[in-house]
């Protein structure tokens, strides 16, 4: 069972962001970016359109990276593959489709690796380092939005903050008999189900702020073991604000799996 060492493993961590994030997209930013892609007269500026809408956490990038894919300038169909991996919030049937009809194989090869990134089917890369084998459930989303947006933010950031902590992904939809199998393949190496959830977000006086709760598991038998909180603010922010929402919420994922490895030498 996991044991509380003094207030440290249950108490929450505040993480203050002092002014705007500096890779905040703004609304405006993301507007901007849209346009281009579509209207950019230049290859050039549509394919840096396109890389900058994968970097942006906005979910409106991804039906514009989709209409990408079919864009008559290979560099710009590559490009627009490569933002939807990294964007990490939807687009595995748009690049199904376009894998199919791609005439490229330089477009191509972007795509599958942009599928992989999607989702999540890349096999867990598990390595003489690898410490952990983490199963991310779905995410409880008490945030006030609609639709998986959030979860997907959730598990992308999660993922992506996962190899330098030497974490292995478990596959979503992991069966109990393919986890066992896999750690018996590589004893020694811890496994956890980790189950987050998102709270409401909260605007105050030029604040927002977004907490993300971590509830942990034994895995794959799923016995409760534990929970963590990490709650972030961001200053400086004076009304409604998705794409901060969005950039909080993604690094509340991230820090919360870098704060795992710690609060997982607790386990006993």
């Amino acid at each position: 069972m996991l044991r509380a060492r003094g207030p440290a493993l249950l108490s929450a961590m505040a993480w203050v962001l002092v002014g705007r994030l500096a890779l905040a997209q703004t609304t405006s930013d993301v507007d901007r970016l849209l346009d281009n892609l579509k209207n950019g007269g230049d290859f050039r500026v549509r394919t840096q359109a396109a890389l900058a809408l994968g970097a942006s956490h906005s979910p409106r990038a991804t039906a514009a990276l989709c209409t990408g894919l079919a864009d008559p300038n290979i560099t710009v169909r590559a490009a627009a593959a490569a933002g939807l991996g990294k964007l990490q919030l939807g687009g595995a049937d748009c690049l199904s489709a376009r894998l199919a009809a791609e005439p490229s194989e330089t477009v191509k090869s972007a795509i599958q690796r942009a599928l992989e990134q999607v989702k999540g089917a890349a096999l867990p890369a598990i390595g003489p380092n690898t410490k952990f084998y983490i199963a991310i459930g779905k995410t409880t989303d008490k945030s006030g939005r609609t639709g998986d947006g959030i979860d997907r933010m959730v598990h992308g950031s999660m993922a992506g903050a996962a190899s330098p902590l030497n974490i292995a992904i478990a596959p979503d939809g992991e069966s109990a008999a393919d986890a066992k199998k896999v750690l018996t393949a590589h004893k020694g190496i811890k496994a956890f189900y980790l189950s987050p959830r998102i709270g409401p977000i909260e605007y105050g006086a030029d604040t927002l702020k977004v907490r993300i709760e971590i509830a942990i598991f034994t895995y794959p038998d799923k016995a409760l073991l534990g929970n963590f909180a990490v709650p972030l603010t961001q200053q400086g922010v004076s009304g409604k604000d998705t794409a901060s929402e969005d950039d909080l919420v993604k690094m509340a994922a991230e820090r919360a799996l870098q704060k795992f490895p710690g609060i997982a030498a607790q386990i006993q």
